[in-house]
């Protein structure tokens, strides 16, 4: 039984460290990406609506990364043109911010 303990508890930190090295990577690819969302907005720069985190992980995915919506947080609300800051909780270790800009269409 201590034999298989052990054999579990190595597997398992063997795992934790493959998906830590993973999200590693992902941040070091996306802090070097230009991230930019078009939306439909009026003529003060108001958004019709408001930019979310399953519109940036499809911006992130067309630029390679595929990256959960439920790891993405904004600072705050994206409801008008211009340029924000999105947070990435990858791992519990590996948090980045990336920053993006909202476009007209």
């Amino acid at each position: 039984n201590r034999k298989i303990l052990a054999e579990n508890i190595r597997q398992a930190q063997f795992k934790q460290d493959r998906i830590k090295k993973d999200a590693e990577v992902i941040a070091a690819g996306i802090q070097n990406v230009s991230v930019s969302i078009g939306a439909k907005a009026g003529e003060t720069g108001k958004i019709f609506g408001a930019v979310n985190t399953i519109q940036f992980a499809e911006a992130l995915k067309k630029l390679g990364f595929d990256v959960d919506r439920k790891r993405i947080t904004f600072e705050t609300d994206v409801k008008f043109l211009g340029s924000y800051v999105a947070n990435l909780n990858l791992h519990k270790e590996v948090k980045i911010q990336v920053p993006f800009e909202v476009v007209a269409e």
